[in-house]
């Protein structure tokens, strides 16, 4: 009887062992489950709150930015299309030359001409007057309206021409143009001289 009485008490307590192993492994398994749910949505809010950062390319110097800031009169951060001003800046000093179309001399169609082509993509006739036929439906005289990129077209003398001159409007009233004496230069719409010269805005590019 005794020993019967031993062998299930054996039996008991192997049982309860068991038991015991199999729900410590069973609590391992959710741990190890648990843990690994928490390393994923943890995963998950690092991946939802990443930033995606698009680069847009940069043209400019800050010592370029500050210098063009300056010249239009505006805040550094609102200078407009990088591009646009590192063209000019390739070409600023350049003295004015009638016919000429190189860094050695340049005329004011021509300069309009290459920083178009570059910076826009689109091919203008080489003249002032053949660019301001280029598009006449294009043509406006109010000047409030005009959007950085829009053509400027003046009459510089006297003449039967319709115009004689013509530039790129920038930001604030300012434009950029190889005026004579000072080649290409950044002026001011704004004053007097050119004032009393201006003929007509024209944009050419649709989507401004």
């Amino acid at each position: 009887m005794k020993l019967k009485l031993s062998f299930l008490l054996i039996i008991a307590l192997l049982s309860g062992c068991a038991n015991k192993t199999a729900v410590a492994g069973q609590g391992e398994y959710y741990r190890q489950e648990i843990e690994k749910s928490k390393r994923l949505a943890a995963a998950k809010v690092v991946q939802d709150k990443k930033e995606i950062t698009i680069v847009e390319p940069s043209y400019l110097t800050k010592e370029q930015r500050l210098g063009f800031s300056e010249l239009l009169g505006v805040p550094y951060e609102d200078l407009e299309n990088e591009k646009l001003y590192a063209s000019i800046d390739e070409w600023m000093g350049t003295p004015y030359q009638w016919g000429g179309t190189t860094k050695n001399g340049v005329d004011c169609s021509a300069y309009v001409q290459d920083i178009y082509e570059k910076v826009y993509g689109l091919k203008l006739p080489r003249t002032s007057i053949q660019q301001f036929d280029f598009d006449i439906k294009a043509h406006f005289s109010g000047q409030k309206f005009l959007r950085q990129g829009d053509l400027l077209f003046f009459r510089l003398r006297d003449e039967d021409k319709v115009v004689s001159h013509v530039g790129i409007y920038l930001q604030n009233g300012k434009f950029t143009g190889s005026n004579s004496p000072h080649g290409v230069q950044i002026a001011d719409l704004n004053s007097k001289y050119w004032q009393d010269r201006f003929v007509s805005g024209a944009r050419l590019l649709k989507n401004l």
